[in-house]
This record gives C-alpha cells, structure tokens and sequence, in this order.
C-alpha cells in the first residue's frame, strides 16, 4: 500500500479549499485498519510520501463497502467499479493526509490463468513432497521438457521462479521480457519468459509465465508459487509428506480450526497474536512456506508498539534476498504465539535492524512454525483450516 504523509504548507494551501469538500476522516493514532465488507483485512501506515494515499480493494462484482477506522473515528464507502473515491485523512489535527481508494479494474492485482490437466481421472490430485534440512517444502518437476527439476513450494510467492544460472543449460527458456520483482530486501528488474510448460507429478500446466533470478548456492532450482493452485482447495499434510489438491471444500473433523484468512497484495496472510508481558499483539502475517524461519515483524512495527527491551535478545542473524543485500537481523524470545486457539511457545522472533526499501509492515510466519500444522486452504473462498500434527511441540530448529 502507498501511504502519505504531508507537512509542507505549500501542499496545505494547495487543498485548503479541496479540505472543505472531501470527506474528513480524523486520526490520533499511527495506524488505520481497513475493512472490506465486513471482513477486517489489515493496518495501514498513513506515513509516507506517495500524493495520494491509493489503496486498490480485491475485486468485487457489483458494489463494495469499504471502511476505514482509526483510534477514534471512521468513515465509510459504498465503491462502485472503475471510480476514484478521495478523502483526507487529519492526523493529531495538524497532518493533512490526502487518501484514494481506486477501484479502476487495470489497478487490481490479476493472474495468468494457471490451470492444470492431468492424466487421471481422480476427483483429487496428490502430490508427494519431500521437508527439506531447512524444513521447506520441496517438489520434483521439469520445466519445459527438461531432466528433474527441484522446486520449492512457496506460499509467499505469487508465481514461478527458475534459477537463472539453469537457463538454456538443464532448462530450454526464451526470455522476451523483464519485471520489477519485490523481495523481502528490496525491488530488482529481472527477466521475464512468457509461456512455459510444467510437469509435476502427473500434472501439467500450459504457457506458464515465468521470472529468472540467480538463487546462487541455494538447493533450490525453481520456485513454484500458490497461484498454480488458484481457484482450488489445497491440503498440506506434513505427516504424510503429501499435497492434496480438490476442487472443492472436503468434509472438515472437528479438530480443525477455522483461521483469519486474507489475500494481501497477492499474497496469504494469517491473523495471529504475539503475546508479551500478558498483552496480546494481533497482527496479519504472511504465511510462507517459502520462509525457513519462524516468526518476523518489521522495525517498524516493533518500535510503533514499544517492544524494545520487552523480549529477550538471544542474538542476531544475517539473510541475503533476492536483490543480494545483506539484513542483519535480531533475534528474541517470543514466549506465547496464538494462532486461532492453538498456543505455541519460546520462539524466535526476528527483527531488522533497519527495515529494507520494502518493508513488510505486517509480519511473516515461516515454515519452522507452519510444518506444525495439516492445513486446508480454501482458495476459492478465501479460508484456511489449521490441526496441530505430531510436530506441534517438537523444538523450534
């Protein structure tokens, strides 16, 4: 989300006038959460420097209503399609901050098509994968034709990825584009192939776009994302080292839990609660089994809250991203973490030392944490159902 935040008074002057008709929103607080319907989906930072604030909503069919709360007021819209709804946003009564929700169609994050044929007829698909030394989910598959390929299943991706250095040595590509990729430590243009064919485990998918990046020494020779899975229903059982594909909700025991769900900037976010000193901290956090970690916030975050000097430092940590920048991380003690009503306990909490050009502002939940669940993701509906398996209080490495 592109956020604002102005004090020139040459800007002031400038809607002095607009500021008497546009609809007024007052805020005494740092962070504004945002409801689409009925359903809450996440914070926003109003404090940056994009004239407007835009926020783009998912895609709706005929109408939208769109709310916006702060610490002591709201105001809400009924959106049509195609339209620019402006208002601004009075911060401590001083900070004027002009906002825009746009609901023009060419604004919406959109997807290939990335539907699959098979060469059974069973009514679910099953796919065995491997838990890597990292505790990552790896698959084997083939690009184009080519001998084995290892991918990793990455729920923080919105895409597929190949390894670069694979290019017209193990895997046969025709690049003919580029795109700004955003990573976790900043945005690089990288390559582009537009229509490439899948096989993974007897499924194949057609005219697959793709992006090229150098994942250097890293065992992984491509990265397939959630959207190959758009419009299913996708069972994740760590036990049984298998992905489960329907194409609808199968019957669900009792000893699920049903969690807040939510598509954010094309990618699956989970509401969860850090718990410090007996105070819950309830955030959205990117569910990533792409990630080999356990839980991270941003600085920002971490500072907004004043957690500093409230959890234990045990050390710090180093990680390179896609763009090659080292991020120097600390790593603390977070004793409670409840996802729905499931409690876990003494995990490493990472935060930067300086957040990247990109930060997340909502927090990342990595795979150390999510192999502890059977989990069912309803990507049709936009709903996820978690059940602790035999790994749940195993230790957090």
């Amino acid at each position: 989300m592109k956020t604002v935040y102005v004090i020139l008074s040459v800007f002031l002057c400038n809607i002095a006038i607009a500021q008497k008709q546009l609809p007024i929103l007052k805020s005494n607080g740092k962070t504004i959460r945002i409801r689409e319907g009925k359903e809450e989906i996440h914070e926003q930072h109003p404090i940056a420097n994009a004239k407007p604030d835009i926020y783009v909503p998912k895609p709706f069919l005929k109408t939208q209503k769109i709310t916006y709360i702060s610490d002591i007021d709201s105001i809400s819209f009924t959106v049509e399609k195609n339209r620019k709804y402006d208002f601004l946003i009075i911060q401590q009564a001083k900070d004027t901050i002009w906002t825009q929700i746009n609901t023009n169609s060419d604004q919406f994050i959109s997807y290939p098509d990335y539907k699959y044929t098979k060469t059974t007829t069973h009514k679910q698909d099953t796919i065995p994968f491997i838990i890597g030394e990292d505790s990552r989910i790896y698959l084997k598959g083939s690009i184009n034709h080519s001998d084995t390929l290892s991918f990793l299943f990455d729920t923080g991706a919105s895409g597929v990825v190949l390894s670069s250095p694979l290019i017209n040595k193990k895997v046969k590509v025709k690049i003919d584009g580029s795109v700004l990729n955003v990573g976790t430590d900043g945005t690089e243009r990288v390559p582009t192939s537009s229509k490439n064919t899948l096989h993974i485990n007897g499924l194949t998918w057609e005219n697959v776009p793709l992006l090229s990046i150098d994942f250097g020494e890293s065992p992984i020779d491509a990265v397939l994302g959630w959207v190959a899975f758009q419009n299913k229903v996708l069972k994740i059982n760590y036990e049984s080292k298998k992905m489960i594909v329907y194409d609808s909700l199968p019957p669900i025991s009792e000893d699920y839990r049903k969690v807040d769900f939510r598509l954010i900037d094309g990618i699956p976010y989970i509401k969860c609660k850090m718990i410090v000193n007996g105070t819950e901290y309830e955030e959205w956090f990117d569910f990533d089994s792409g990630s080999d970690g356990t839980l991270s916030i941003s600085k920002e975050y971490f500072t907004t809250n004043n957690l500093s000097g409230r959890l234990k430092k045990l050390g710090e940590s180093g990680s390179i991203g896609t763009t090659g920048i080292n991020i120097v991380t600390d790593v603390l003690l977070l004793r409670r973490l409840k996802i729905a009503d499931f409690e876990l306990y003494n995990i490493q909490l990472s935060v930067p030392q300086k957040d990247p050009e990109t930060p997340d502002r909502l927090g990342n939940i990595g795979n150390l944490i999510l192999k502890r669940f059977t989990t069912i993701i309803d990507f049709r509906n936009n709903c996820m159902y978690l059940n602790p398996n035999n790994l749940i209080y195993s230790p957090m490495d």
